[in-house]
This record gives C-alpha cells, structure tokens and sequence, in this order.
C-alpha cells in the first residue's frame, strides 16, 4: 500500500510540474503575441497641399497625429548653393488653432554642397525642429521627430504658415507645403493580436502561479512524509 501511495504522488507530482510549465508556455505565447501586436505600420496620408504658397489650413480631426512638411523650392536651392551654407539654415513657421492659440517654431533645412562650381547643391531638406511658444490647450507636438509633428486636442480648422517676414538667407515662398496624417495599417489584426496576447499573458500567469504553489505543496507533504517513515 505504501508503494501505491508513493506512485500515486508521484503521478500527482508530475501532472502538477505539466500544469505549471503549460502556464509557463502560455504565458510566454501571450508576451510574443503582445511583442508582434506592438509593431504598426504607419503610413502618410495626404490631407492637405499647397504649391508656392505660404500658408496651408485644413480641418483636422481631434486624436489624430499630423506630419508638415516644407519643401524646398528651386530659389531656395540657388540661394543655399550662392551662400555655400555648411550649417542648417532656419525658417520660421507659426501654427494658428482654431481657438486663435498660436505655436511659434523654427525649422531647419540642410544641403549637400556641390562638388564644382558647376553644380548646384541637392535641395535643402527639413532636418530638425526647434519649438518655442506651444499652444498646448489645442495640440501636442513631438520635438523628437525630423518634421513638424503634432497630435490634435481640439478639432477644427488649422492653419500652418512660413514667416515671409524672417526669412533672410532665401527668398520666395517653399515649392510646397503638405500636410499628412498618420494612419495605421492593419488596425483589426493589431487589435487580434494586442487582445489574443493579454488573454493568454494573463491565462498562462494563473495557470503558473497555481501550478508552482501545487507542486511547492507536493515537495512539503513528501518531505513531511520522508521525515515520520524516518
């Protein structure tokens, strides 16, 4: 009877350490799950354009992310190229909300300078942002991104525009002023994948715990059992 008993815990024993290792591998299907449903493609929409203007306006949406982008014209590559600059040049820009809150920022724009003097440099793209006054009650700007790039509070009409006024190392209004949103590609399956992993992260955590407090027991009651045939 004794040996029964011993063969029976250990069975017992065994299916107590499957419990907790199949917690464990759900647990662990769930965290790759949330890794993949983490990752979205974001791609640019165009909302709004506008060709050898200074000024852009669109409605946008409240929650939505927007990207400005100022292209350079073909004076603005002539004048960069003439002034042979080696440093990032600055254009200012304002953002207007529909409250009347305005967002005051410099952008900078880069070149590569030509090889021979009968070249002209690439165009003078936008490679970083400096903000200053943030009309924070209507939107939120990312200062970390290359171009302008800002999340809406408040929906409505926005408008974005190159300060003529300041503008001292060129001249003319930018080839073209676009403004994106970000869309995000796959939404459903992002939403299957973020759903299925916090289901099973959380499935495989309770099967685990119960399973390692089980077998934790098990050790205890053989070891209690172990010590009194003694």
């Amino acid at each position: 009877m004794r040996f029964h008993g011993h063969s029976n815990d250990e069975e017992s024993a065994k299916l107590r350490k499957k419990l907790f290792y199949s917690g464990l591998i759900i647990l662990l299907a769930g965290l790759t799950f949330l890794a993949v449903g983490s990752f979205r493609n974001v791609k640019l929409e165009t909302v709004a354009e506008m060709s050898d203007s200074w000024i852009i306006s669109e409605n946008l949406v409240e929650g939505d992310t927007y990207v400005l982008d100022v292209m350079s014209s073909y004076q603005w590559r002539d004048d960069y190229t003439d002034g042979y600059y080696e440093t990032p040049q600055p254009v200012d820009l304002m953002v207007i909300s529909p409250n009347g809150g305005i967002t005051n920022l410099q952008a900078f724009f880069l070149a590569r300078l030509p090889t021979s003097e009968w070249q002209k440099s690439t165009f003078p793209s936008l490679v970083s942002v400096e903000y200053g006054s943030v009309d924070s009650d209507s939107l939120e700007v990312d200062e970390s991104y290359p171009q302008v790039r800002f999340t809406v509070k408040q929906g409505g009409y926005y408008t974005a525009i190159v300060r003529e006024e300041t503008l001292n190392w060129t001249r003319g209004p930018p080839r073209e002023l676009v403004l994106y949103r970000e869309v995000f590609e796959n939404q459903n399956l992002y939403t299957i994948f973020l759903s299925t992993g916090l289901v099973c992260f959380f499935t495989g955590f309770i099967v685990s715990v119960r399973g390692a407090a089980t077998v934790k027991k098990t050790r205890i009651k053989q070891k209690k059992k172990i010590e009194r045939q003694k």
